[in-house]
């Protein structure tokens, strides 16, 4: 668990980072050019990330169990619904074909967590 929780601290917070700072060369790989108001949403959703790396590294360096179990059954959550956009948002062309390579880092986070949540 430690070390999913450091891995998902590490995409998080590049991506947070990257988000927060610089949102426009961030997705323009993707195809997707953004507007002024969607680059302020992006910087929002990137201090988000940066919000969720930092229960990630809480969590990983706690040993209580009702901690990690939480933050496993919400980050399940968050990937779940945003790998489900994604997907959406690439069927509906609005990201190139290197959004794939953003829906499998959600879809291989997702099957871990999921792999946690189902563990007893």
């Amino acid at each position: 668990m430690d070390i999913l929780f450091l891995v998902a601290f590490i995409i998080e917070f590049v991506f947070g980072i990257g988000f927060l700072i610089a949102p426009g060369p961030m997705l323009d790989p993707f195809g997707v050019i953004l507007s002024a108001t969607a680059t302020t949403f992006a910087r929002l959703f990137g201090s988000s990330l940066i919000s969720i790396s930092i229960i990630l590294w809480t969590a990983r360096r706690s040993d209580q169990t009702v901690l990690k179990r939480g933050v496993i059954y919400s980050l399940f959550v968050f990937y779940l619904v945003t790998t489900i956009i994604l997907l959406l948002t690439e069927f509906a062309g609005l990201m190139n074909a290197l959004g794939w390579i953003v829906i499998s880092i959600h879809l291989i986070l997702l099957i871990w967590f999921g792999y946690f949540v189902i563990k007893k």
